[in-house]
């Protein structure tokens, strides 16, 4: 069965990445970067919580304060703090297996080898939430083979990049209809 996005069923919008200045810039917070792009300079709350939150329109924004691995954490915190369903959630974030600036959005779907939404899948007891997955993959190659994710995805996104990871800013805001 598919289902077909709908903005209006979305609440919580959360931007996976990890905490801390060695990891700002990064690729493997592509998520993050995305969701601090599309809310631009309003501010997110203090953490009183394991997330920041800021509110724009219909939506709620978390940026989470655990570690990848640990997402589950600061989701399930989010969608009972804010008495929400994971159904009205949509989580953004780095996939190494897409090209750089592609997206995909999913629901319904399995982690995929992403330890962030294992974590939530685990934490939360379902892959019913939608996925927007934004392209990370460098078509570069060493010795003719493709480079593993372990290798780049904690890698400083250079300015080059940053531009082409606009492009997956404006295909979310346009399925947002911001």
């Amino acid at each position: 069965m598919t289902i077909e996005f709908n903005p209006h069923t979305i609440s919580l919008i959360a931007g996976l990445g990890n905490p801390g200045e060695e990891y700002h810039d990064t690729f493997h917070n592509a998520g993050q970067l995305i969701v601090k792009e599309i809310v631009g300079a309003q501010s997110f709350s203090s953490p009183k919580h394991s997330f920041s939150y800021t509110k724009m329109g219909q939506f709620i924004f978390i940026v989470p304060h655990t570690f990848m691995n640990e997402s589950g954490i600061a989701i399930q915190d989010a969608l009972t703090y804010f008495k929400l369903q994971p159904q009205s959630l949509l989580i953004v974030h780095d996939d190494a297996d897409l090209s750089l600036g592609t997206t995909k959005l999913h629901f319904g779907r399995g982690d995929a080898g992403h330890n962030g939404i294992k974590s939530i899948v685990q934490t939360l007891g379902t892959e019913e939430f939608w996925r927007f997955r934004v392209g990370i993959r460098k078509e570069e190659k060493i010795e003719g083979k493709r480079i593993k994710a372990e290798s780049f995805v904690l890698s400083r996104i250079q300015e080059k990049e940053k531009e082409i990871l606009k492009s997956s800013t404006n295909t979310l805001e346009k399925f947002l209809l911001l």
